[in-house]
C-alpha cells in the first residue's frame, strides 16, 4: 500500500502524519508544528516562504520520505450548500448543470472554484444535491507550495468527511455498525470550533467560528459552543425539518490543549437529555495510536484512511 504524508493546516498550526493509505497503523511519523503569527489567516497563505521553510524543517526532522500528499483543506476555505437539480438531468450531468448555473441561480464569492458534489436525496421533481466548493486560487497556493518541495498532492479531503471516517473507523470490519442520522460532530480547536450535522454519510450543515479565547475564560468558551449547538439544533429541527427531526447525538473531537476529554464531557453531559453527548476516543482506532498520537493530528490521521478519490 502506497505511503503518503497527510497534511492539515489551521491558521495557527500545521499537522501531518506519514502512513500508508488505509487501515495500517504501523510505522507512523507525525507531529503538529505551531506557525508564526500571520503565516495563514482565514485559510489564506500570506507568508508562503516562511510556511515553506517551516514545513521543510519539520519534514527533515521527522525524516518524511513520501512524495505523495493527501491534503485536508483548511476549514475556512471550503463551503458546502444544498441545491436542487431538475430530475430531467441524468446523474452524470449534474456537474455540468451546476457549472451552467454559476452566476445565475448559484452565486459564489470568487472568480474560479474547485467543486464536487454528492446526491443526498431524489424526488419526483429534483435531486437534492450537496455541493462542495473552494476558491481555486487559494487551493492552488497550497498545491504549488508542495510542488516546490517536489511533492505532489494526489488527494484532497475536507475536515467533516475526515472526522466522519475517523468516527466510523470500525465499520469496515463490523457490518452491523450503521451510519447515524441527525448526528453532529463538534471539533474544538484552541480558538476555533466547527459544527457539522450528518445524515448518515452526507454532511448537510456546517459552521466554522473563530473565537477570541484570549479574552474569555475556559468555561465561557465552552458556554459559547453550548449556546451555538442549541441554536443550530433549533434551526435544524424547526427550519429544516418542520419539527420532525432534531440532532440526536453530538460527538466532540477535542483538538485543543486547553481542556481534557473529561472536562469537555463533564461540561456537556446532561443526565436524561434527549441529545446524547460523547467525546471521541482515539482508542477506537488503535491501542498503539492511542498511546502516542497528538490530538492535533487526528484530522491528518483521518485523511490517511481515505480510500475513495477524495473531494475535488
Amino acid at each position: 500500500m502506497a505511503v503518503a504524508v497527510n497534511c492539515f493546516f489551521t491558521d495557527n498550526e500545521f499537522s501531518f502524519i506519514e502512513k500508508p493509505d488505509g487501515y495500517n497503523m504501523k510505522k507512523l511519523k507525525y507531529s503538529s508544528v505551531k506557525l508564526p503569527p500571520g503565516t495563514i489567516e482565514n485559510g489564506i497563505i500570506y507568508k508562503q516562504e516562511l510556511l515553506l521553510k517551516t514545513i521543510k524543517e519539520a519534514f527533515k526532522l521527522f525524516k518524511i520520505k513520501s512524495k505523495r500528499v493527501n491534503l485536508v483543506i483548511h476549514e475556512e476555505l471550503f463551503t458546502f450548500r444544498k441545491i436542487h437539480v431538475p430530475i430531467i438531468y441524468k446523474p452524470n450531468e449534474i456537474g455540468d448543470y451546476i457549472m451552467s448555473q454559476i452566476g445565475k441561480t448559484i452565486v459564489i464569492p470568487f472568480d474560479e472554484m474547485k467543486m464536487d458534489y454528492v446526491i443526498h436525496k431524489k424526488s419526483d421533481d429534483f435531486y437534492e444535491v450537496i455541493m462542495f466548493y473552494a476558491p481555486k486560487h487559494e487551493l492552488k497556493a497550497y498545491v504549488d507550495m508542495f510542488y516546490e518541495m517536489n511533492l505532489v498532492v494526489v488527494k484532497t479531503d475536507i475536515p467533516p468527511l475526515a472526522l466522519h471516517r475517523l468516527f466510523y473507523y470500525r465499520k469496515y470490519e463490523d457490518s452491523e455498525l450503521k451510519f447515524e442520522r441527525d448526528i453532529m460532530f463538534a471539533a474544538v480547536f484552541d480558538d476555533t470550533y466547527s459544527l457539522y450535522i450528518f445524515d448518515e454519510e452526507i454532511p448537510i450543515f456546517s459552521i466554522v467560528q473563530n473565537t477570541n479565547v484570549a479574552q474569555i475564560d475556559k468555561k465561557q468558551y465552552l458556554g459559547i459552543i453550548d449556546q451555538e449547538i442549541a441554536k443550530i439544533n433549533n434551526y435544524y429541527r424547526y427550519n429544516l425539518n418542520n419539527g420532525e427531526r432534531q440532532v440526536e447525538k453530538v460527538v466532540f473531537f477535542n483538538m485543543t490543549t486547553k481542556y481534557t476529554d473529561e472536562e469537555i464531557h463533564d461540561y456537556f453531559f446532561e443526565e436524561g437529555s434527549p441529545m446524547e453527548t460523547l467525546v471521541f476516543k482515539m482508542r477506537k482506532i488503535s491501542k498503539i495510536v492511542d498511546t502516542m498520537i497528538d490530538r492535533e493530528c487526528y484530522i491528518p490521521l483521518a485523511a490517511s484512511l481515505l480510500t475513495p478519490k477524495g473531494m475535488f
